[in-house]
């Protein structure tokens, strides 16, 4: 819809722009491959330290409750920040298959529900020591829906897929060898313990069934409930309980801290024998997972499941045609796509039933609920990314979001499978749901959310120590830690509260927020030219100790004094006033990426891996920061931008294992490099997109309601800026635009050269 419309406009803007000064390029060739292609999910498993990301590899459905994968260890074991995904690329043993997982977090947790296939079977095989087996990359295949690997120690191929609520698992066996299938009912990624479990074999169904509850590093205590179908007999089976064999034993049950409980099958010898298991998951009980897996995957073969569950993938893919650029920037940009469509988590059963925060089973009406919601990182570009991309889904999470507030009493941080694991700091929520109102998300209750949000903001909120704060003017160090972000953070919620507000018609509330927006005030140091901690009595907090490039500081949540000076995007102007001068301010940002490239992060060895440490300056492996370079651009010099924004780009992101420059963050990183490659990025809280520097040279976005084209002609590594622009046939001559101008589909036209121009030079915006 709106393709007609949109070649037309193509041809007014390409007719416009002919006599440019700039010699035009070729329009780009469709991809040589579909997009589908070009994802590789092993990018970002690996690195290490604070640059580690933790991606997850297995197999999938775009936000799927089942994310079916290997769990490894090696010589860091499987300790949580080197597995917070289950898996790290430089590990040499695989532990299993376990069902739940999450995209890039630094704290470990889920790693629920392991199936591994072994040879023969005694009692060393009851832990993960015994029944674990090396493998070799050269082995593995890992494609959107897909993963597969050949396990050494036993020559087993394993291969897997899922659709949303269930996985599929085949394993071909050695000939001649005795085929068994461990179930390890306790196994947890890091530090996290089982508080109990439930088995029950059915060998003449050829089921297995039960529940463990999970106690992870993030804090929640959930039950997790499977219900698997083999597709051959089960000849032999037993139970175990720490480590001691059960024979003969069908039913089980343990509530201890600390559990260990598990089960094997074993199945006849046939030749080269291949076992194939169905396994349905549920968060509300054992029937449930059941019908999750009878009405998703019974009665379907391997191959067909894999077939749906690519054909997802290849949909969400296909929403955005890349072209031009490297092969490289190609498999970076989709495995960030794909990386940006796995985390929040479907939590409703097929039948729409799903466990809320308040612990009861509700009924989801009209709408499907999401769990594992990263706020304090993903308000800054995932969620914008699927407001554009996919504004339905978006639309889901809202409402989910709203339904957390009325079943909670509070807008959740972090939510955490069925618990609010409160992680981080601030109330994000206000500014995902602001963004999404501003962009013509409406189908929620509106006056609903919006009283949550005014709780937010009051002193029976979710606002650590605001009664302190709203009595100060800002975050007093003396009454809490993390001051100078608290501050900063509530202050950009405001933000967002009072923009809804506007939205809604209700202006003394616009200005009671918009007022509280620039608290932030309150805490610049004239002299550094820093947000600093101050105490209750105005003095600053730690005077002797303050050292603005100090990594993770005291009185900064995950940042330093750098690193959270830019935190104030929503006003620029305001923000430029403490520098007396726009110049200044922007001489300030020059040093700030002037001494990331000179003072990269430290590295440090442990256990013979280097172990890079925080970025001193700008840190792209953490949020606070992540849209400092288009800082230039909303102070009006988006000639300033292109050449930090690139660099960026070039050398926090590669195509393979160290791909990402820290945890993705559930797809914050990811998202924030679609965004930037494309060569747009939104301004969160508002309906702003900002004009940076295309990779490609043409972009298209298939929008629900028309195609969007952003054509970047004569793009390449050397022509990074921005020359003349034109928005749907017109000239163009801010450095950004709204939400309105491209929902509908439409064109956006940049002509790139190789130097700084005078094109978007403004004033600061002021949104």
């Amino acid at each position: 819809m709106g393709t007609r419309r949109v070649h037309l406009a193509e041809v007014v803007i390409f007719c416009a722009a002919c006599n440019s000064e700039a010699v035009q390029a070729p329009i780009a060739q469709p991809l040589a491959k579909p997009a589908i292609e070009y994802v590789n999910p092993l990018i970002g498993s690996g690195g290490a330290g604070f640059a580690q990301g933790n991606a997850f590899p297995g197999a999938t459905m775009p936000f799927g409750m089942v994310k079916v994968g290997p769990d490894t260890s090696g010589d860091l074991a499987a300790i949580g920040f080197a597995h917070a995904a289950g898996y790290w690329y430089p590990d040499t043993f695989i532990q299993g298959f376990s069902h739940t997982h999450m995209e890039g977090t630094g704290v470990a947790d889920y790693g629920n529900i392991l199936f591994m296939p072994t040879v023969g079977m005694d009692v060393s095989k009851t832990n993960e020591i015994g029944y674990q087996s090396r493998f070799s990359h050269s082995t593995e295949a890992a494609r959107p829906g897909y993963y597969a690997v050949t396990l050494e120690d036993s020559g087993i191929r394993v291969e897997l897929t899922a659709s949303e609520r269930s996985a599929a698992h085949r394993y071909t066996f050695p000939a001649g060898a005795p085929p068994v299938v461990l179930i390890d009912v306790c196994h947890t990624l890091g530090t996290g313990e089982c508080r109990g479990a439930r088995i029950d074999i059915s060998p003449g169904d050829r089921d297995i069934s039960g529940w463990m509850i999970n106690k992870g590093d993030f804090g929640p205590i959930f039950h997790v409930y499977f219900s698997a179908q083999f597709n051959r007999p089960i000849i032999e089976y037993s139970l175990w309980n720490k480590g001691e064999l059960l024979p003969g034993q069908s039913g089980f049950e343990v509530l201890e801290n600390g559990s260990d409980a598990g089960a094997y099958l074993g199945f006849e010898v046939t030749g080269a024998t291949t076992v194939e298991a169905q396994v349905g998951l549920s968060y509300v009980s054992v029937e449930q997972a059941r019908l999750n897996r009878e009405r998703e995957i019974a009665g379907k073969s391997f191959e067909e499941i894999r077939a749906a569950a690519e054909n997802a993938w290849s949909k969400i893919m296909g929403g955005i045609e890349a072209t031009g650029g490297s092969e490289r920037e190609r498999t970076i940009f989709y495995t960030a796509l794909y990386h940006s469509n796995l985390m929040p988590t479907l939590f409703t059963d097929v039948d729409g039933r799903y466990v809320g925060l308040d612990k009861q089973i509700h009924q989801a009406d009209g709408f499907r609920y999401y769990t594992d919601f990263s706020l304090w990182d993903t308000y800054h570009t995932l969620h914008s990314l699927l407001t554009l991309l996919a504004p339905d889904r978006q639309r889901e999470m809202v409402v989910t979001l709203v339904k957390m507030y009325e079943q909670h009493g509070n807008f959740p941080r972090w939510p955490l499978a069925s618990s609010e694991a409160g992680t981080m700091v601030g109330t994000p929520a206000d500014i995902v749901i602001a963004e999404s109102y501003l962009k013509g998300i409406r189908e929620f209750d509106s006056a609903l959310a919006y009283e949550g949000m005014k709780k937010s903001a009051g002193t029976d909120g979710p606002r650590g120590g605001i009664k302190d704060c709203l009595a100060a003017g800002f975050c007093p160090a003396d009454k809490m830690g993390g001051s100078v972000s608290l501050t900063l953070e509530y202050a950009y919620a405001d933000y967002a509260i009072a923009r809804m507000a506007r939205a809604l018609g209700l202006e003394s509330d616009h200005a009671t927020y918009l007022e509280r927006s620039q608290t932030y005030r309150n805490q610049w140091d004239d002299d550094t030219q820093f947000f600093r901690p101050k105490t209750t009595s105005g003095s600053w907090a730690d005077p002797d100790k303050f050292n603005p490039a100090g990594i993770l500081q005291d009185h900064y949540v995950e940042g330093n004094a750098w690193q959270y000076l830019w935190l104030v995007p929503y006003d620029v102007s305001g923000f430029i006033q403490l520098f007396g001068s726009r110049d200044a301010m922007l001489r300030k940002l020059d040093t700030f990426f002037q001494s990331s490239v000179e003072n990269p992060a430290a590295v440090i060895p442990l256990g013979g891996t280097p172990y890079p440490m925080p970025d001193p300056y700008y840190w792209h492996g953490n949020e606070p920061d992540i849209h400092a370079a288009y800082m230039y651009t909303l102070a009006g010099r988006p000639d300033l931008a292109p050449r930090w924004i690139r660099w960026i780009m070039d050398t926090k992101y590669t195509d393979g294992p160290d791909g990402l420059p820290g945890n993705d963050d559930a797809g914050t990183l990811s998202a924030w490099y679609v965004f930037s490659a494309m060569g747009i990025y939104p301004l969160a809280g508002t309906d702003v997109y900002l004009i940076g520097s295309p990779v490609f040279g043409r972009s298209v976005l298939h929008l629900p309601d028309g195609n969007f084209v952003i054509e970047a002609r004569n793009a390449s590594p050397e022509n990074l800026y921005i020359r003349s622009a034109s928005l749907n046939g017109r000239p163009l001559r801010e450095p950004w635009f709204r939400h309105a101008d491209l929902a509908s589909g439409g064109s956006l036209l940049l002509t790139m050269g190789s130097s700084p121009s005078s094109w978007g030079r403004t004033d600061p915006l002021v949104p």
